[in-house]
């Protein structure tokens, strides 16, 4: 079977998307603070999430090409950052991500794809959320681990600054401790990442120009 077109990937790509949007959307309608009466659904990060779906819409195949990547992870990121967001909420926009670059949706060449990913390891560094129950905070931290891994492992890595890329490592290593503490699943998967992170880093040490300073993209 030959590989798909330029175009139909780009077609994939609004349907991705979309999809993505409405499972995050359909988590947060079970929170009395974004579900119920329509007043509620006029919250900034439910509008930032509807008004992305729209868009994405009229994203053709040819004008793919040109989105700024920003455009589509920004409203994910919005959950990811609000403190208002319940545990639920952040893990489901987490999963999102974590989907959107595990298919190479964002290129290295994207426009502003370097300002994409910085925001994405920030987003998930300093992912702040409401905690209801240990099983739950566990759940999420084991979706930001694995943003982190998709961020480094994926096409786009090419694209952060070496400061981000220490960035996630640290970040790992911060989850690897705090794990010692929590349930033996959550030990395991923070490990496992953190084997990977670091795999994945020391494979494009050979990319890396040892008079780059410590911005420069890689």
């Amino acid at each position: 079977m030959p590989p798909p077109s330029p175009s139909g990937s780009r077609a994939a790509m609004a349907c991705v998307v979309a999809s993505e949007v409405a499972a995050v959307l359909a988590i947060m309608r079970r929170n009395v603070r974004y579900g119920g009466d329509e007043e509620r659904l006029d919250h900034p990060l439910v509008a930032g999430l509807k008004s992305l779906r729209r868009a994405a819409a009229t994203w053709g195949p040819r004008r793919w090409r040109n989105v700024e990547p920003l455009l589509f992870l920004g409203p994910f990121l919005d959950v990811v950052r609000s403190d208002e967001a319940g545990a639920p909420a952040t893990g489901a926009a987490l999963s999102s991500l974590c989907k959107v670059l595990s298919l190479d949706l964002v290129g290295p060449d994207a426009p502003g794809a370097d300002r994409a990913m910085a925001a994405v390891v920030e987003a998930v560094a300093g992912c702040r959320f409401e905690v209801t129950d240990a099983a739950s905070e566990e759940a999420v931290l084991a979706r930001a681990l694995q943003v982190l891994l998709a961020c480094v492992r994926g096409r786009a890595a090419r694209a952060l600054s070496n400061r981000h890329v220490c960035d996630v490592v640290s970040t790992c290593f911060r989850v690897v401790q705090q794990a010692g503490a929590k349930g033996e699943l959550l030990q395991r998967v923070s490990r496992q990442t953190m084997q990977e992170v670091v795999r994945c880093v020391f494979a494009r040490l050979p990319d890396i120009d040892p008079t780059a300073v410590e911005d420069q993209k890689y």
